[in-house]
This record gives structure tokens, sequence and C-alpha cells, in this order.
């Protein structure tokens, strides 16, 4: 391959990185990864104290997201018992839709961990005709894909993410707590 090949290669691979725009942390893992090649970290979020954030965002790759909780533990032990706080996830478009609105108890959430992490987020209630995965369910579908705290954000579409801890969980100290968006990936 020619050099100049090797950086035009590189260069369209960066591409989705460098089009975010807005708040966040936007990062591209690459187009190995199977599963969660993007992310976009909004930061540290309270689940100590009541309280809302307001993120707003804009041309994300045209990937299905889902939006969660990153749960760490302070001194990278595994973690035990989930917080009791109550969140409430919305994400609403450029057009006043609103693409999911969730709240629920952290302990409530889905789950997927490793030894030192775990991601909660929200899929959706409503059994789904036809999926290919016995027991998949969704809310229902809204704007940009919307459902649980899944979404397609629109390559063009702005967003405002809007967190808030609804009902505080004051044992928390032990948890380092990041609002994130994780989404693409060959799987």
């Amino acid at each position: 391959m020619k050099p100049s090949a090797v950086f035009l290669a590189a260069l369209l691979a960066a591409l989705p990185a460098a089009a975010h725009k807005g708040e966040g942390t936007f990062t591209d893992f690459g187009t190995r990864g199977a599963h969660h090649r993007f992310e976009l970290d909004f930061g540290p979020v309270d689940l100590e104290r009541t309280g809302s954030r307001e993120f707003r965002f804009s041309e994300l790759p045209a990937e299905e997201f889902v939006f969660g909780l990153r749960l760490t533990a302070a001194g990278g032990e595994k973690l035990g018992a989930l917080p009791s706080a109550t969140v409430r996830i919305t994400l609403t478009n450029e057009n006043y839709e609103t693409v999911f609105d969730m709240t629920d108890e952290v302990a409530n959430l889905v789950r997927s961990e490793t030894a030192k992490e775990w991601f909660l987020y929200q899929r959706g209630k409503v059994p789904l005709p036809g999926s290919a995965k016995p027991g998949e369910r969704r809310l229902s579908v809204g704007p940009d894909g919307g459902w649980g705290t899944y979404a397609l954000p629109r390559r063009n579409g702005s967003y405002r993410l809007t967190f808030e801890t609804v009902k505080a969980d004051s044992r928390l100290t032990k948890f380092g707590v990041r609002l994130i968006a994780v989404g693409g990936g060959w799987k």
C-alpha cells in the first residue's frame, strides 16, 4: 500500500471522532471493535444529591447508541451492591421530540459488568414481534429510534440529554459514576 493510501485510510478512520460537536468526550476505538466502537463520555454525575444536568451534542456517527451509567469502585475492587438512587435520563432532539424518557431506580436497570465496572442502562418493556432474541422487549420506538435508553442519532441531528438524580443515595462514596453513551461495532 502506498504511503498516501495509508494516510487516507487513517484520516477516514478518524472522521467519526472529528465530527462530534458539543459536550462530552467522544472516542472512536476503531473498526476492529466488535462492541462499543464509539463512546461519548459526559463526565461524572452525582447520585448522592438530588439535582439535574443538561448536555448538548450533535453529529454523532449514524449508529445505535445506548445511554447509561458507568459505575466503578473507587479503589478498583470488585463492586458490591447497586446504589438505591433513582435517576431520570431524557433525550430530546432539535424538533423538541422526546427520543426517550426513562425514570427508574438504579438497581432496576440492566447491568453489563466486568470485574472492575458496571454499565447500567434500560431496555424496553413491550414485546417486539419477530425479535431475534427471545425475551427482547422495547418500550416503543420513538423519534430517532428511541427505546429504553437507546437511540439512533441522525448525523445532522442536535440533541439535549438531561440527567437527573430524583432520589439520592448517600452511601455512594465508594463509587465513581459517569454518564456515557456507547455504540457501533460490527456485532
